[in-house]
């Protein structure tokens, strides 16, 4: 894996300032040498003690089409600087405990709302799924982008933590044409 920066990688939709998915690495500890791949929802955080609501404009953000005639919001996956923030280191561990994640590479643990997120956040596994699995042909350039930049197999399994359902929409599977 290349990190030559304290660097996030996320997941954005066209004319949006903030990120819509952050993504980060982890080694899963079930199966040595193997990776799971996290993705985060970025819900507003306006209160860091209130748990996070869903997000129904980043949501449409990337699940509406932008462009008159296009079928698929244009995702895309860029690198963000991290915050250069401390930590709590106490209540951080909590966290990465209690959803079983040792030496996350490309979380932002610095970021309290991003911190907060990971902690509050449904979390579901969906399983493994190789780039050209994604319906949406944006999101399949930009998670082939997110395993290139990891330099991760497609074959690591997926976490996601949001309110999105991974089903449908912008993670959704690509149906079998009749």
């Amino acid at each position: 894996m290349s990190y030559p920066i304290p660097a996030k990688v996320c997941l954005t939709g066209q004319d949006c300032r903030c990120p819509s998915v952050t993504v980060f690495l982890v080694a899963e500890p079930l199966m040595p040498g193997g990776s799971i791949l996290h993705l985060l929802e970025q819900a507003t955080v306006d209160d860091p003690d209130a748990p996070p609501r869903p997000d129904v404009a980043l949501v449409e953000s990337v699940e509406t089409p932008t462009v008159p005639g296009r079928s698929e919001p244009p995702i895309h996956a860029e690198l963000r600087p991290c915050t250069t923030h401390l930590p709590d280191p106490d209540r951080l561990h909590a966290i990465l405990h209690d959803h079983l994640i040792i030496d996350p590479f490309g979380l932002d643990v610095g970021d309290r709302a991003e911190v907060t997120r990971l902690a509050l956040l449904p979390e579901r596994r969906i399983g493994f799924r190789r780039s050209e699995d994604f319906q949406a042909e944006s999101i399949r350039q930009a998670m082939l982008a997110v395993y290139r930049h990891f330099e991760l197999d497609q074959r690591a399994p997926l976490v996601y933590h949001g309110f999105a359902d991974p089903t449908t929409g912008w993670f959704a599977l690509r149906t079998a044409s009749a």
